[in-house]
């Protein structure tokens, strides 16, 4: 079983990774908007491979587009899985708390890519976040009120 929770722990569920059926990456805008990131990646979970430990009636659900329930938490707003109308448990990628073990096997709505998503490597790369003396540069540029980037 891997768990998974969001940022404030009021919901915790684990999932079976044999009950994983697809791992979708989505570029459509709602998905963008509700991962704050290029692409949403969602786990479709068959129900009995899912399980609450915590927080289900925390989840609240929002209608994104006609059928499309998107969960989150009450408490912290952090995207939270939410039974769908085609039978799965939609898990997001990033509410995990221990690697699944499969990543997304496809993507769709790539038309609806923004333009500024992309897969190449960016400029500075870290393994953690970063040494102060970028940092340093990062706020230099914000407070000279500049946008020069390098």
């Amino acid at each position: 079983m891997v768990k998974g929770s969001c940022l404030c722990g009021t919901v915790a569920f684990e999932v079976d990774p044999a009950g994983v059926v697809a791992v979708v990456g989505c570029y459509c805008e709602p998905c963008r908007k509700v991962s704050g990131s290029q692409y949403g990646v969602y786990y479709q979970v068959g129900r009995g491979a899912f399980r609450w430990l915590s927080g289900e009636d925390g989840v609240a659900a929002f209608e994104s587009t006609p059928g499309n329930l998107r969960g989150h938490c009450r408490t912290c707003g952090c995207t939270a899985p939410i039974a769908t109308a085609y039978g799965a448990i939609r898990v997001p990628g990033g509410a995990f708390d221990e690697d699944p073990g499969v990543g997304p096997e496809v993507v769709i709505f790539e038309r609806s890519k923004a333009g500024w998503c992309g897969l190449e490597p960016a400029v500075h790369r870290f393994e953690d976040a970063g040494p102060p003396e970028f940092w340093r540069t990062i706020f230099v540029r914000l407070f000279a009120g500049g946008s020069a980037r390098g």
